[in-house]
């Protein structure tokens, strides 16, 4: 049987018990035919699959009850599920931009006090990835620093999780993102036909990324971009005046922000919209991530659209 950790035990600092309660009834789908191997529970365009026991897995909350095997249970005095080999496998690969300016943070944004965007990101990320594993499917993780960096391939256990929130935890956002460099590359790795799920606040070549992005989506993949932002990049802080460093070369302004904010405004809301059209042109699912918000309660909204889409 597969020894899987107790879940009572993982608790990282992004993916706690308290935020795996909350996603326990979630489900994270694919909205396109997935080409793969076996196990998940999503339509295939693949014929004659046979359906066999493949191994056990510890039950995990908001599990399928009718698939505990209760012959097990009398033995054990443990509940397990039976793993099947049919339909199609979902891999799922979890891009996080781990720029410089998302380590931008303050002490009041977010549902944890003090978090980043790259802790929000990450926030996000490692949820999806529970959610993946729950529904026994495969999840990689990368970061985009000054290109793809920090890659680990796609598995479907808990010990793989575990694995890659440790590693989320010892990375400090730095340097350019590189994001349409890390996008080319994952698209060299070979098969293109999975789903793409990418964390970043976008400051970056528009263009190359776009580019990079629609090259993927013409390939036979899906992508899912999550844009995230402080809120403070959308209405600037609340302060009469101060100095503004850019996190990645360090260039300083001093600026009177009232006499500045409404311009300003208007343009944060047109970097806005003209990413939301140019995912759209190209076939990417763009959603906004605001640090204002919880991410527990902006993905369950994320997926209710989802679902329903």
């Amino acid at each position: 049987m597969a020894n899987t950790p107790n879940l009572g035990k993982l608790s990282f600092e992004y993916l706690q018990p308290a935020d795996l309660r909350r996603l326990t009834h979630m489900l994270f789908a694919p909205r396109r035919i997935i080409h793969g191997r076996y196990g998940g529970h999503f339509a295939t365009n693949q014929r004659g699959q046979s359906v066999e026991f493949r191994d056990y897995r510890e039950y995990l909350p908001g599990d399928d009850v009718s698939k505990i095997d209760w012959k097990v249970l009398g033995r054990s005095d443990k509940l397990f599920i039976k793993l099947f080999e049919h339909h199609s496998e979902m891999t799922v690969h979890l891009l996080v931009d781990a720029s410089a300016s998302m380590g931008y943070r303050s002490a009041t944004s977010g549902h944890r006090k003090n978090a980043s965007k790259y802790d929000y990101a990450c926030m996000m990320a490692a949820s999806i990835a529970f959610l993946v594993m729950k529904q026994h499917d495969r999840f990689g993780f990368a970061i985009s620093r000054d290109g793809l960096d920090e890659q680990i391939p796609a598995q479907c256990s808990m010990l793989h999780l575990m694995g890659i929130l440790r590693r989320m935890e010892r990375i400090r956002p730095g340097g350019p993102a590189g994001l349409a460099e890390a996008l080319n590359a994952f698209n060299r790795q070979g098969s293109m036909r999975n789903l793409l799920v990418i964390f970043s606040d976008l400051w970056d070549d528009p263009e190359g990324v776009a580019k990079a992005m629609a090259a993927r989506v013409h390939g036979g993949g899906e992508i899912v971009l999550f844009h995230v932002l402080h809120p403070d990049e959308i209405e600037l802080p609340q302060v009469e005046h101060g100095v503004f460093i850019d996190s990645e070369t360090g260039g300083r302004v001093r600026l009177h922000v009232s006499e500045i904010r409404a311009e300003y405004q208007k343009k944060a809301r047109e970097f806005i919209d003209a990413w939301s059209r140019r995912c759209r042109g190209i076939g990417v699912d763009y959603f906004r991530a605001s640090l204002s918000q919880p991410y527990y309660r902006l993905l369950e909204q994320y997926l209710a659209n989802r679902a329903s889409s």
